[in-house]
């Protein structure tokens, strides 16, 4: 028997072909990692949000702390810390509103200390899909001395 009656004798059997999985890759990709990355990109805008938001809270603390330290009187020094403080904070709304300035001018003398501390509400409920609470407050305060020779005059 020649090679070729036995191949007409006993066919080659073929395996079977997968042919229902062709282009699963594609839907599992566009079903699957497609959502988890918008996830991932609200995560990171809420991250920075939440970072811009301390950036500007600390110098608003730290403004109306060295407003304050100039100012002749304690209450000057409050009036003072909240303006500095609420110039640093302009333009910041959507990061960064409501905010409160609380300015302690201590004992007020030559060698003390003066203290701001900026609270600020941020805003969350905006990112939808990441189950953030809708607000999340941000607080900063901030020292600075008084100057040891200076009047408690104005000139």
């Amino acid at each position: 028997m020649t090679r070729e009656q036995r191949r007409s004798r006993h066919p080659r059997r073929r395996a079977p072909r997968l042919r229902g999985d062709r282009g699963s890759v594609s839907v599992e990709m566009a079903l699957s990692y497609v959502p988890l990355m918008v996830l991932a990109a609200l995560a990171v805008v809420a991250c920075l949000r939440l970072a811009s938001a301390a950036i500007d809270v600390n110098s608003a603390a730290a403004a109306a702390a060295r407003q304050a330290s100039l100012a002749r009187t304690p209450g000057e020094a409050r009036a003072a810390g909240a303006d500095g403080a609420s110039a640093t904070l302009a333009g910041r709304a959507f990061t960064c509103q409501p905010s409160t300035v609380t300015v302690d001018p201590g004992a007020f003398v030559p060698g003390g200390q003066v203290s701001a501390t900026v609270a600020c509400t941020v805003r969350l409920e905006d990112l939808y899909g990441l189950g953030l609470p809708g607000t999340i407050t941000i607080r900063g305060t901030s020292h600075q001395p008084l100057d040891t020779y200076r009047g408690t005059t104005a000139p």
